[in-house]
């Protein structure tokens, strides 16, 4: 049997790595259209070239070792309660994306990244309540600094941005 295979769960997760690094090579050959650098700082194409390279940069890394097959029997125990828990897991990021769609257009950058955290440091990954709102608040506190004061980037506003924005204005 080919090592490149599709079909096996190996080759499977190979070939749907080729179909992602086609995706991000067409992704990454249109970002650099973009401008990476301007006389004012980053350009618009410079989060669009960052986030292609590594998306290449990981689709590789997938082609070349993709991981072992899992070594559980289908239908043990042990596999029936990973399945749930990934699916419990899953449905809990696609929440958190509800939940950052929302945010941005109501809830400002601060109160989205806070409420983002907590439904996936907190009930996505199971972690502690200190964690998610200490990870939520770092994010929103780096986020704020970095993206909205230093480079100037339009963040979602709510009472919160604007008074820190006049304390560093």
């Amino acid at each position: 049997m080919s090592r490149w295979s599709g079909l096996g769960r190996l080759g499977g997760a190979r070939l749907g790595a080729l179909g992602l690094l086609a995706a991000a090579l067409v992704g990454l050959a249109q970002a650099l259209r973009l401008e990476s650098w301007g006389f004012d700082g980053p350009g618009a194409g410079f989060f669009p070239q960052l986030v292609a390279a590594v998306c290449v940069a990981l689709a590789l890394l997938v082609v070349v070792a993709p991981g072992r097959a899992g070594e559980t029997e289908e239908g043990d125990s042990e596999t029936v309660a990973a399945t749930a828990e990934t699916r419990r897991c899953f449905a809990l990021y696609a929440l958190a994306l509800v939940v950052l769609a929302a945010g941005a257009a109501w809830a400002g950058f601060v109160a989205t990244a806070i409420a983002v955290s907590v439904v996936i440091v907190r009930f996505a990954e199971r972690r502690s309540w200190a964690a998610a709102l200490g990870y939520g608040a770092g994010a929103a506190l780096v986020g704020l600094v970095c993206f909205g004061w230093l480079l100037r980037v339009d963040l979602p506003e709510s009472p919160i941005e604007r008074a820190f924005y006049t304390l560093v204005r």
